[in-house]
């Protein structure tokens, strides 16, 4: 009679987690990617002081010893959010090993940067790691947190007036790649590609399912960093060229959905505005790719693995 009980409750637990689970998936925002953060942002400080590398940076994952991804990033929120979390800890504690840590992070940082003003997401690396990188804000990220520094504000006011100035110059170059990298089409300025070439600025692949294209998701976040900026011709007519761009290509009368590890669009006249995660540079067609790395105009006709695991409509530009 006890195992029958047992059995029943066990049982109602499990229906309660599965519909749990389907709600939760049902109520994702939309556009809402699935990816692990670096070690860092959940490590101990501990963890985060031991596992600096000698050339000031984080691996994204502590346990990962041999290839690309041994080395130094900015890749899934490393490094910046040890820098941080350092940054906090100091204050905190006033341990001088955190603000050493927090400051030799940062010097790497602005040495990472390319001379034209983009960071890779993984230093000294090849393939596309070496690529200039604004996919998952990666770029931007950097960024706000060395225009912190600049200012000496919140959890770095320890920061010296040197490296202050440097992380300022650094900022300021950061901003001249971003404008020198907007993708121009017909002669008009449009949006980013998720990473572009760190020699000819132009968008550059990444993995086979990532292709030279405009992407809308990332491109918000640039432009809302641009808004933070003095106002300059350039910023503003930067700024003005994206936003005409996001009118022009967003898409009415259909909702994005995923669950169940598949994703599809359906018709609905009610619903908000969305955007394609990637669009064909010239035609501004949203494009789809799944593991062949063939481009597909309809998200149907990739694989089920691909529509389900990668977010391929969102509505970032509404949040502008």
């Amino acid at each position: 009679m006890l195992h029958l009980k047992a059995k029943k409750i066990i049982t109602f637990v499990l229906a309660c987690t599965m519909v749990f689970s389907v709600v939760g998936m049902a109520v994702l925002p939309v556009g809402t990617v699935s990816a692990a953060d670096a070690s860092g942002t959940t490590a101990s400080i501990s963890d985060i002081f031991k596992n600096q590398l000698p050339d000031g940076g984080w691996r994204k994952d502590y346990k990962q010893t041999s290839g690309e991804w041994a080395k130094s990033t900015i890749d899934n929120k490393a490094t910046y959010s040890e820098i941080r979390r350092l940054a906090k800890e100091f204050k905190k504690t006033n341990d001088p090993r955190y603000s050493t840590a927090a400051i030799k992070g940062i010097n790497f940082l602005i040495n990472m940067q390319y001379s034209n003003g983009g960071w890779p997401q993984v230093y000294q690396s090849s393939g596309y790691h070496k690529h200039i990188t604004y996919n998952d804000d990666a770029m931007i990220n950097v960024m706000i947190m060395l225009d912190e520094v600049a200012a000496r504000k919140g959890d770095f006011s320890f920061i010296d007036s040197t490296l202050a100035n440097r992380s300022k110059n650094s900022v300021a170059k950061g901003v001249e790649a971003i404008l020198n990298t907007q993708v121009v089409s017909g002669g008009k300025l449009t949006a980013w590609g998720q990473q572009h070439d760190s020699s000819s600025l132009k968008p550059a692949s990444a993995r086979i399912y990532e292709v030279p294209s405009l992407t809308a998701g990332e491109s918000v976040t640039i432009v809302k960093f641009l808004k933070t900026r003095p106002a300059n011709a350039k910023i503003t007519a930067s700024i003005k060229g994206a936003e005409a761009w996001f009118n022009k290509v967003k898409i009415t009368g259909y909702k994005y959905e995923r669950a169940n590890g598949d994703s599809k669009i359906i018709a609905d006249s009610k619903a908000a505005p969305i955007w394609a995660r990637f669009y064909e540079i010239g035609t501004d067609k949203p494009i789809f790719i799944g593991r062949d790395g063939v481009v597909k105009y309809k998200l149907s006709d990739i694989d089920k693995e691909r529509r389900g695991g990668y977010a391929w409509y969102g509505n970032w530009p509404s949040k502008l």
